[in-house]
């Protein structure tokens, strides 16, 4: 590879680097719950447990199906666009908000929450080496860790010193449009003709010259020609994202990964959105004193998945052989850690378990991630990385169903943790059986 590659394929993942550090950072997503069920926001916490965590679900899935269909091309302007609808969606919420303004807020937050993918899909469109996704990814994951610590640690400091979350929303607010700033930096390829090869345009002087010396009537002709050649251009371009989608998910790696990481991340949507109302349940206990520290544990949890994080991107090892076993080990422990939380009452014991769970589920997350990217077509990535998200907020939206609208069993919000880790110590455990028949078949 020469130094001008090398060079650029930097240039792009410390570019990216720095827009996911600032999209991390924001200190109100430690104490949402805290924020909306105290003075700030003024509703109960069964109406944020069930209503508002329903209204992010969903947004966040729509969300996510709209991103699916954004040609690569188009993903600087789409990530653009994005941002600024976090920075209202903030704004929405700050300063005593009414009810429509907390819910209206809530579909921006919530629809905002997986930019990244249109981050990483960014990343691996611009880098042609494909030997480099893992240190690519690597570098970015860290980044994006070690904005969500930051952000903890603001908050906490703000909320020890001052006692009130009022403030909070607008460093969300400013964060987002620093995300703005840095994405409008990105570098951008040359422009691209979305027009078909060889389709001509009705819009050509030529053509415009040679319609001149036409009757009414065989110009109508010329134009339904070109409006059909048009259209089997377009038939054609879906049947390429078809075959596309077909060849990437027949390789057996790819497909079984993509199961594994569609069924952790999905998890790990429910952990991420639920911690903050199982710390509230806790406290809410009677004869507990414990205090929160919301924002010292979310810092722990980012610094420690970015170390995750860091780890694999160093580690050097077969991971065509090793891969597939690390993952099934990692999926295991996630699943122990998270549903080790339901039987705790103190909130101490379930920092600890959150922040070693951020350790293991970043090393899961990187490796799964750049070892999919490496069996693909750079011209497949998005489409592959983008349903498997899709999918994985399918499964967060149908356990906040069974979990909120369904929830015919009637599980607690503890008990939403012991139906999550279950899942995923299932899930680990399926995994190490077809990783343990692998490594021992010639």
């Amino acid at each position: 590879m020469s130094k001008l590659a090398m060079e650029k394929w930097k240039i792009i993942t410390y570019n990216v680097a720095v827009f996911m550090f600032f999209y991390g950072l924001r200190p109100l997503d430690t104490y949402l719950t805290s924020y909306l069920t105290g003075p700030d926001g003024n509703i109960s916490l069964s109406e944020v447990a069930n209503t508002m965590e329903s209204i992010r679900s969903y947004s966040s899935l729509v969300a996510t199906i709209i991103m699916l269909a954004i040609p690569k091309h188009f993903y600087k302007s789409a990530i653009i666009t994005f941002m600024v609808c976090a920075f209202i969606a903030y704004i929405l919420v700050a300063d005593f908000p009414s009810l429509t303004q907390l819910w209206l807020g809530m579909v921006g937050i919530g629809a905002t929450s997986n930019i990244f993918i249109l981050g990483f899909s960014y990343l691996v469109s611009q880098i042609s080496d494909k030997q480099q996704y893992q240190k690519a990814t690597s570098i970015v994951s860290v980044s994006l860790q070690l904005g969500v610590f930051c952000g903890s640690v603001f908050s906490q400091i703000i909320v020890s010193t001052t006692g009130i979350y009022t403030f909070l929303p607008y460093l969300n607010a400013s964060a987002m449009l620093l995300s703005v700033i840095s994405a409008c930096l990105f570098p951008t390829k040359k422009k691209h003709s979305f027009r078909m090869a060889n389709v001509p345009s009705e819009n050509t002087r030529l053509l415009d010259n040679g319609l001149k010396n036409k009757d009414p009537c065989e110009k109508n002709i010329v134009k339904m020609e070109l409006i059909k050649y048009n259209n089997t251009a377009v038939e054609n371009n879906l049947k390429g994202i078809l075959l596309n989608f077909k060849t990437s998910y027949s390789d057996i790696d790819v497909l079984k990964r993509s199961i594994l990481y569609t069924i952790n991340l999905g998890s790990h949507f429910q952990i991420l959105g639920n911690m903050n109302v199982l710390y509230s349940y806790i406290v809410s206990k009677p004869d507990n004193h414990d205090f929160l520290l919301n924002g010292y544990v979310d810092a722990m949890f980012s610094l420690c998945g970015a170390v995750g994080a860091y780890i694999i991107g160093i580690m050097r090892l077969d991971w065509n052989y090793y891969g597939d076993f690390v993952v099934a080990v990692c999926s295991f422990i996630m699943g122990i850690l998270v549903l080790s939380c339901y039987f705790y009452n103190h909130l101490y014991f379930i920092y600890l378990s959150y922040i070693l769970y951020g350790i293991v589920s970043q090393m899961a997350f990187v490796l799964n991630f750049s070892e999919i990217a490496k069996r693909l077509k750079s011209n497949c990535f998005s489409l592959v990385y983008g349903f498997n998200v899709l999918s994985s907020v399918l499964i967060s939206s149908l356990m906040t169903m069974f979990f909120v609208q369904i929830n015919f069993l009637e599980i607690t919000i503890p008990g939403r943790f012991l139906f999550i880790g279950g899942l995923e110590v299932s899930v680990g455990v399926g995994f190490f059986f077809l990783s343990y028949i692998r490594m021992i078949k010639p």
